[in-house]
């Protein structure tokens, strides 16, 4: 079997949702000679991309997105440990938690395989986070990127506030800051101090990548 058909078959292993087969295929494709940043960017990557494109157009929805996801990441978790800690396939890394009053995880669930199917390195800090939890993170892991998750506009006008901490800590300067979730407004957004906003992870990306000067 050529590398291009076993790039084909993870990729559609994570479209189809294919959680039995994903482990056998990731070895299969390694074996054959496809690098482990191959495997990422190519394959498992690209599976999740169609997966984006279908969700946007209507043809799959949020239960399947997750499934696919939970796929992504049983692929994800044997590449990990091979890829290079400089692997050219990584953009930025990124802390990413929900912001003070916001207890729910679906939507970090779908955002991070995205993300990371991207070439974005994620370090989920939780859910219901006090302001410092960011500031703390931004001085140990050093990321060029602050996701603030949030599903309810409630929460969501807290961005004001997680802002004004860390600009207080004096760490403003070194991150992009990307409000995200179904209740958040970009406009609002940088309004309150972040950089920008998106309501899914897909646009989300793109909008990372123009941050970040790789669109």
């Amino acid at each position: 079997m050529s590398q291009t058909n076993h790039i084909e078959k993870l990729a559609t292993a994570i479209e189809a949702m294919d959680m039995a087969g994903i482990s056998t295929l990731v070895k299969d494709a390694l074996a054959a000679g496809l690098t482990p940043a191959e495997v990422l960017s190519k394959g498992l990557s690209e599976g999740m991309r169609r997966v984006g494109v279908k969700f946007n157009a209507g043809e799959v929805y949020m239960p399947e997105v997750l499934v696919a996801c939970d796929v992504y990441f049983a692929g994800l978790n044997i590449v990990r440990p091979l890829l290079a800690t400089n692997d050219e396939t990584i953009i930025g890394t990124m802390v990413l938690g929900n912001i003070h009053g916001d207890i729910h995880t679906v939507g970090k669930q779908v955002a991070m395989p995205v993300f990371e199917a991207n070439g974005i390195r994620v370090i989920d800090l939780g859910e219901n986070l006090n302001d410092n939890v960011f500031v703390e993170a931004i001085k140990k892991h050093k990321p060029q990127l602050v996701g603030l998750g949030t599903y309810m506009t409630s929460t969501f006008m807290h961005t004001a506030e997680t802002v004004r901490v860390i600009t207080e800590a004096g760490l403003r300067d070194q991150v992009k800051i990307i409000c995200g979730g179904p209740a958040v407004d970009a406009e609002a957004a940088r309004r309150m101090g972040a950089d920008d906003a998106a309501d899914d992870a897909w646009e989300a990306v793109e909008k990372i990548k123009k941050l970040l000067g790789r669109a």
